[in-house]
């Protein structure tokens, strides 16, 4: 076995391991409350140690919002990758990649946990949110409005809501594929209404 192959070989069992710890603490939180779940529960249902929850996870919240930190994170970095590219047409690549890559599993698991939990629901829209708003030249562009204009946070607010509770209700359904256009035609209806206060050049 090669040198490569062995770090290949130990980055999937770390992956593996990693995943397995998320899906036990969220299924916990779901079942127990987060407040009624303990580390040394999560690694018990994970069959670690609790030192190796916490090597992958510092605290229980990191656990909790793991899934939606990194649906933010790629939002992001679809921006980044696309740079002079339309809002809305990177939100609607964004989203589409979304539908394709996200295990139908572990969202069951993130629903669950969030009924369960609505504390952590709020947290977990809000790192949506918080993603639309670093994207706040693109936005404005969209929009039309000075970057400053109070109506593009509005409007970013107002996108990562609906972004968060079209995650939460639509992907997880059979109908995701056909729902995506309507809700892409809501979000250009939301912008295109913030378009009317822009200034006329």
């Amino acid at each position: 076995m090669t040198g490569e192959t062995r770090t290949s070989h130990r980055e999937r069992s770390k992956a593996r391991r990693r995943e397995a710890i998320r899906r036990a603490g969220m299924r916990l939180f779901a079942e127990r409350g987060y407040d009624g779940t303990t580390i040394a529960d999560i690694a018990e249902a994970a069959e670690v140690a609790p030192r190796t929850v916490s090597l992958y996870f510092p605290s229980k919240h990191d656990i909790a919002l793991s899934v939606p930190d990194e649906i933010a994170a790629r939002l992001t970095a679809v921006f980044k990758d696309r740079p002079g590219y339309g809002f809305l047409d990177v939100v609607d690549a964004w989203l589409t990649g979304e539908a394709d890559a996200l295990d139908p599993e572990l969202l069951a698991l993130l629903t669950a946990m969030f009924e369960a939990n609505p504390a952590l629901k709020a947290h977990g829209s809000s790192q949506l949110t918080e993603a639309v708003r670093l994207t706040g030249p693109a936005l404005a562009a969209a929009t039309g409005l000075p970057e400053a204009h109070p109506m593009n946070a509005v409007i970013g607010s107002a996108v990562g809501a609906a972004l968060s509770q079209y995650f939460g209700t639509v992907l997880r359904h059979d109908d995701a594929p056909g729902t995506h256009p309507l809700f892409m035609a809501c979000l250009r209806a939301l912008i295109d209404a913030a378009r009317q206060g822009a200034p006329r050049t």
